[in-house]
């Protein structure tokens, strides 16, 4: 669906092209903010956040004639070459993850209706052990479920910002994407009750 800022973003983006470099402040004005938060998921520290965004937007200027309405809006598409800087970036700054065993479980159901409970019972206790399980998710996993669960965006349009997207079999990104969610919610499960048991 074509919405008014898609389109102002597409006049901006065809004047950029005919010349007028100085229109793109425009469109990291109207962006910039999004960018942030959106890297600011991978990258908790602001300022290497910041960096890695203009960054981003360096990347996104050089490649504009590249850019194609018709796959996905400015702003998805502006997100998938934020995530790919990111991703670049954290290659090399490579963060400390604590490995969740799945077998911590003992045996207790881990699908997503024992989570929802789980989730449900709410509480100052269980907010922070859900910071603390997600703060031990890989970045690209807290990106999915920030955009799956907070921005709802659709499966498609995260596996193109994830560039998983395969154009001949579109229906194979939407279901990888749909498991890996179900193994990352596995994983919350686990650490919760894991950060749990050690504060009992």
């Amino acid at each position: 669906m074509q919405t008014e800022q898609n389109r102002s973003d597409e006049l901006l983006i065809q004047q950029v092209l005919e010349g007028r470099q100085e229109v793109f402040a425009l469109l990291v004005e109207r962006h910039a903010s999004a960018l942030l938060h959106f890297v600011g998921r991978m990258i908790p520290v602001r300022e290497e956040a910041e960096e890695v965004v203009q960054d981003a937007l360096l990347a996104a200027y050089q490649r504009l004639p590249d850019f194609d309405a018709h796959r996905a809006p400015f702003a998805v598409w502006l997100k998938r070459i934020a995530f790919n800087t990111t991703t670049h970036y954290l290659r090399g700054h490579r963060p400390t993850f604590i490995p969740i065993n799945e077998s911590l479980d003992n045996g207790s159901a881990t699908t997503d209706a024992a989570l929802d409970r789980l989730l449900s019972e709410g509480g100052a206790d269980l907010r922070d052990l859900l910071d603390r399980a997600l703060e031990q998710l890989r970045p690209e996993e807290r990106t999915l479920l920030h955009l799956f669960y907070t921005n709802g965006r659709p499966l498609n349009e995260i596996a193109f910002i994830l560039d998983l997207t395969d154009e001949a079999h579109p229906d194979r990104a939407v279901s990888a994407l749909t498991s890996r969610l179900h193994r990352i919610r596995k994983k919350l499960f686990v650490t919760i009750k894991r950060l749990r048991n050690e504060y009992q």
